[in-house]
């Protein structure tokens, strides 16, 4: 994947952020229960002096009055809402989201479940085989409540061996190719109804992406995007709602087929997904007494993640969807500008292997390399912060390229670079608000999280000390702030921190120190 790929390399040009102008809500002024009522009794002023004065709050007429005003106070506050939530950039509910996503065919990201590595230990070798059927399952308690880890075998890619067992094989004391991955297995009968578009509700929720397996007379059905068009094959679809409850749905018998009727459906999936599996390394040692043919007593296996769980996402929320969906509208399902590479890597997730958080497409400066994209990558962790990627995922990101990217293209992906900046700051204030410093510190904190937002932050950006007092300057107790940027180049520090186009900016830590005068 890397021939051909050379790191430093003068690129012609770069892909840069998309900037559209942002609707904001729409929000009538003069349209509130107060305004309306001073309006129309100034329209009775007006209109009907010389029939009608009495305007004394008790009076009925002034009942009457309020009772219109408060209608038409309601009915303006309906009208903007409904107008706010059909458009992407102003919908508040993500019911709506999800009904503005499937309108125009995007599909949210549903939950992943962290993955770890583990280990399957026995204190003494014995002469046969000791298979234990997968997943393993494993219980652990979380501040989100009691969570579940099943274990599986893993494959060459580290990614579990659903029908597999576990095995530590004859005369070895250990088997440390076992992968677990948080979430829940269930298992769903029904039956078929021979009706058109038969669906069928999963009972439980959230479901993990691409975890639903369906069989059906016997055989197992394949999970397509879409029905494979007058070819009647044994597919299902995948939908879910907002709350990331899955439905599974089948076809019409021109596009996918109809399951017989009073036929039995039996669809395998999983549960869970989000931080709650990211434990720390080595915090889990379950252990379990197994069967083995042969031996007249149980072997007691150990079981042990010896890599912290990492990856898990509870899905796309409302402002991921918000973010995500022009974007995607906007390469139309190609690859041919480099803002094209970037909007879809920024979107790619896997199961297994993480999810790309930030990436930056560049062209070379070669006449001989017109059709080479340098695509610099990093990975996204479960706490929103950026890390290099797994080769495991830049290969995943290759092979989902191939089907978008223009056919006469090459892709070299490539690491981005990550700038740490430990950031310090000053701040003088009037000893009077001494004993708000804690409120103040809070309400600084925030706004330095929003300045350096991801979502907000792009490769090669500079940052300036300048930006940084002007993002804290309406703070008005603040009466002077001095801001300081410190990195592991002392000449790319100080007041201003440039990044190359392959180089993004990110802090590392901040401190907060209070003057009083």
């Amino acid at each position: 994947m890397y021939e051909g790929c050379p790191f430093d390399v003068t690129p012609y040009d770069t892909s840069n952020l998309v900037k559209t102008p942002n609707l904001v809500n729409v929000n009538y002024t003069n349209q509130d229960f107060w305004s309306m009522k001073a309006r129309l009794i100034d329209y009775i002023k007006e209109q009907f002096s010389d029939s009608f004065a009495d305007f004394v709050e008790s009076d009925l007429a002034i009942m009457l009055i309020e009772n219109w005003a408060f209608i038409a106070d309601t009915l303006s506050f309906k009208m903007d809402q409904i107008a706010n939530e059909i458009f992407i950039d102003t919908v508040a509910e993500v019911d709506n989201a999800f009904r503005l996503s499937k309108l125009i065919g995007f599909v949210p990201q549903p939950p992943i479940g962290a993955k770890s590595l583990w280990t399957a230990t026995i204190t003494t070798a014995v002469s046969t085989d000791i298979e234990m059927d997968s997943p393993v399952e494993i219980k652990i308690n979380t501040d989100e409540g009691l969570r579940y880890i099943e274990l599986y075998p893993a494959n060459a890619s580290l990614e579990p061996s659903f029908d597999d067992p576990i095995v530590i094989s004859a005369g070895q004391f250990m088997n440390s190719n076992i992968v677990g991955v948080e979430g829940r297995t269930l298992t769903q009968e029904s039956s078929g109804t021979g009706a058109i578009g038969q669906f069928i509700q999963l009972t439980q929720g959230p479901v993990i992406a691409n975890s639903v397996r369906t069989f059906g007379d016997g055989l197992e059905w394949e999970m397509v995007d879409y029905f494979t068009d007058s070819q009647p094959r044994r597919e299902f679809r995948v939908e879910y709602d907002s709350d990331y409850n899955a439905f599974v749905m089948f076809g019409n018998n021109r596009a996918g087929l109809i399951p017989s009727t009073s036929s039995l459906i039996t669809i395998n999936y999983r549960i869970g997904g989000g931080t709650a599996g990211n434990i720390v390394t080595g915090i889990v040692d379950f252990q379990q007494n197994v069967l083995v043919p042969g031996l007249d007593f149980r072997v007691p296996v150990s079981f042990t993640n010896y890599t912290r769980g990492s990856n898990g996402y509870a899905g796309d929320d409302l402002e991921a969807i918000k973010r995500k969906m022009p974007a995607w509208i906007r390469t139309q399902n190609r690859a041919v500008a480099g803002s094209d590479y970037e909007a879809f890597a920024d979107q790619f997730a896997t199961d297994y292997h993480g999810q790309i958080g930030k990436s930056k497409a560049s062209l070379r400066l070669h006449g001989c390399a017109a059709n080479v994209i340098d695509l610099f990558v990093l990975a996204l962790d479960s706490n929103g912060s950026l890390l290099e990627a797994s080769n495991e995922l830049k290969v995943a990101l290759q092979e989902g390229l191939d089907d978008y990217k223009m056919i006469t293209d090459t892709v070299c992906i490539k690491n981005g670079v990550i700038i740490d900046v430990d950031v310090a700051i000053d701040m003088v204030m009037d000893k009077f608000y001494r004993k708000f410093e804690e409120e103040i510190r809070e309400r600084v904190s925030r706004r330095i999280l929003q300045f350096f937002d991801l979502n907000k932050w792009d490769y090669g950006k500079t940052l300036k000390s300048v930006d940084l007092v002007k993002a804290l300057s309406d703070i008005k107790e603040l009466k002077d702030i001095d801001v300081n940027y410190e990195t592991t180049d002392e000449d790319n520090s100080g007041e201003t921190v440039t990044a190359r186009y392959y180089e993004i900016i990110r802090p590392s830590s901040y401190e907060i120190n209070f003057v009083y005068e």
